[in-house]
């Protein structure tokens, strides 16, 4: 697993040496904010090679800055834009720093590589017998920290804005059909039974004329009413003979409910042999209350069919997150209507109103390991002078959504940790080495900020003093 380790924009390529030094894996990823100072130019990231390689480290940066990147690819460092892309992704190895002199062959390399360890085991099979070691254990003090930022997803970012709290997002888009439909609310007046009454047929012929059932009379003043008569009936050979029909309105309602004799015309050949009149009042049209379309109905149904639309977008966008990302559901808005049909008209009589759409919506995809990048550095700044930021332990909670405005989200991030006292492990050997041991604790304690005392272990013990030499004295930092 890699450690990781963040740098702020003041820190110089010394400042990252010394955290180099204090790193506890063998794998390292460096958090670099832009406008770092610690890497400027190729010659910063030639040291850096150097540091990794004297600490047996390897070495990857996270940076979004384009410069950066680009001068540690010429040295064959790995670039990576999150630190948990880091974490999983395959490490490149730097380039070798190129040496002086003529180019060993491989045997020449493999006999001066086999001196040289034999040397160096004799050097140190005896620097074990001579030179006392010593191992110093230390736990700091710890305190809790937490800190609360608020964080806007801004589609238009391409990268983290530390200071305005601003992180980049990502529009999803998913095209959705749908169907819904509604009972009206809208009443109108409807014709419902059709007027009838009684014609008087008067011949004009001296012969018997048959009026089939099914022959049409109307009125010839106003609006033509329409009426046809029920039964056959035959009128006598005489003229001015008459007999009586029972006649229905061809349409219903009340208009068939004409005034006495206002039925005067028959349709056909019969109105040559035939006159017609009406000599008392048509009755029985009527209407009904039937259901009628209106505008309040169709946005109803169209609100109604949007939020079902938007609630199947809502599964359909999250099928389309990467990794490490979460979908704002507020954000789930439509983007533009492609269709919409409704298949009664505004006033039309109905019962039920039907709407079919074809939607584009849209919401806002966010990358959670950017939310936490700001809480940390929320947590960093909490952390007083003498202070580090512990990287173990460290929690993340995503809050509740404040806005969401034209595909920007703000929301709340919670962010609870350790700070420990920061020990410079090459000061304290430079500063206890050669001494005393009871001076050496003394010192440990006075002048560190300690959750318990310290321990120190010299082997052999005949010295009674700290090792003269830094690099024999070993520094182990635990947790509280």
């Amino acid at each position: 697993m890699a450690q990781v380790i963040h740098l702020e924009v003041e820190d110089d390529i010394t400042t990252v040496r010394a955290r180099l030094e204090q790193a506890e894996a063998p794998r390292v990823l460096l958090v670099v904010p832009p406008g770092c100072q610690a890497f400027d130019s190729l010659l910063d990231f030639k040291l850096l090679q150097r540091y990794a390689e004297s600490l047996a480290l390897e070495v990857a940066l996270v940076t979004r800055a384009s410069k950066t990147r680009v001068l540690a690819r010429q040295l064959g460092f790995s670039v990576f834009v999150s630190a948990k892309r880091g974490r999983k992704a395959k490490w490149r190895r730097p380039k070798a720093i190129p040496r002086w002199g003529r180019r060993l062959s491989w045997g020449e390399r493999i006999f001066a590589g086999s001196i040289f360890v034999v040397a160096l085991s004799v050097l140190l099979a005896s620097a074990l017998l001579i030179v006392p070691s010593a191992e110093v254990t230390l736990v700091p003090a710890s305190e809790a920290v937490n800190a609360i930022v608020q964080v806007q997803a801004d589609p238009e970012l391409e990268m983290i804005n530390y200071d305005t709290g601003q992180i980049p997002a990502r529009v999803v888009k998913a095209q959705l059909e749908g169907t819904a439909q509604i009972p009206v609310t809208g009443a109108k007046d409807a014709p419902d039974e059709p007027a009838w009454g009684m014609v008087l047929f008067v011949n004009k012929i001296n012969q018997p004329v048959a009026v089939p059932k099914g022959t049409v009379v109307a009125t010839s003043t106003g609006s033509t009413i329409r009426f046809t008569t029920v039964e056959d009936v035959t009128l006598p050979e005489t003229v001015g003979g008459t007999a009586q029909a029972e006649v229905v309105a061809l349409d219903p309602g009340p208009t068939g409910n004409v005034r006495a004799h206002l039925i005067n015309s028959v349709e056909g050949p019969l109105s040559l042999q035939v006159g017609v009149t009406n000599p008392e009042p048509m009755r029985g049209g009527s209407v009904k209350q039937v259901g009628m379309v209106t505008t309040a109905d169709k946005e109803r149904l169209k609100v109604v069919l949007l939020q079902q639309l938007q609630q199947e977008a809502l599964a359909q966008l999250s099928e389309q997150l990467r990794e490490g990302e979460f979908l704002a559901s507020e954000t789930v808005a439509v983007d533009h209507i492609v269709t919409e049909i409704y298949d009664k008209f505004l006033e039309e009589q109905a019962d039920v109103l039907t709407l079919e759409m074809e939607v584009m919506l849209r919401g806002t995809a966010i990358e959670e390991e950017d939310a936490k990048v700001l809480i940390q550095a929320g947590l960093e700044a909490q952390v007083p002078e003498g202070f580090a930021l512990v990287s173990q332990g460290l929690e993340y909670q995503r809050g509740e959504i404040t806005e969401v405005e034209d595909g920007k989200v703000s929301f709340v991030m919670r962010g609870s940790g350790l700070m420990a006292t920061q020990i410079d492990v090459r000061a304290i050997k430079e500063a206890i080495r050669g001494r005393p041991l009871d001076w050496a604790e003394d010192y440990l304690s006075q002048n560190l900020r300690l959750e318990e005392a310290p321990i120190i272990k010299v082997t052999p013990t005949w010295p009674g003093r700290m090792p003269w030499l830094g690099f024999r004295i070993s520094v182990s930092i635990q947790e509280g």
